[in-house]
């Protein structure tokens, strides 16, 4: 991308931070991975404190707080401020996903081995874009994600 530019390690820290958003939305849809994988288990409990402020209603007022606060305001460093739009809208992805699979889950609509795939699917997918962001953001680069990394560049440039 023709933004880059050298990160600071506070930047870059901060970036990765904000890839804790999904993690904690993606919750929901490990629910079949966390019994196979027992790995994910132990990560949920060891980032269960952190991941608590990111629960019912909490969750939207954290997401109003980091748009507001940080991804419209020029003074963060345009870095920071992607990540955390980037992380914001791969939520916004898995709550509009969760819609569908929960309604099918509670109605019986889809025997349990396809929601079991379809979950397994969004919440591998959901970590594997996490990890991807979380390395780029470490190592100072701008993530690139189809589509995501558009819709947050275009945002983010308008302010």
């Amino acid at each position: 991308m023709s933004w880059q530019s050298s990160q600071t390690i506070v930047d870059r820290f901060c970036g990765s931070l904000a890839y804790l958003l999904p993690i904690a939305d993606v919750a929901f849809f490990g629910y079949f991975a966390v019994n196979d994988f027992p790995i994910f288990g132990n990560l949920y409990r060891s980032l269960a404190p952190v991941l608590q402020f990111n629960s019912g209603f909490s969750g939207f007022i954290l997401f109003i707080l980091l748009y507001a606060c940080v991804v419209v305001n020029p003074k963060v460093s345009r870095f920071i401020r992607f990540n955390v739009l980037q992380a914001i809208l791969i939520g916004i992805l898995l709550f509009l996903i969760g819609f569908p699979i929960r309604f099918a889950l509670e109605s019986n609509l889809l025997p349990i081995v396809v929601i079991q795939v379809l979950m397994n699917t969004v919440f591998f997918g959901t970590w594997a874009m996490v990890v991807y962001g979380v390395i780029m953001s470490a190592l100072g680069r701008y993530t690139e994600i189809p589509q995501l990394s558009e819709t947050a560049q275009m945002q983010v440039d308008r302010f």
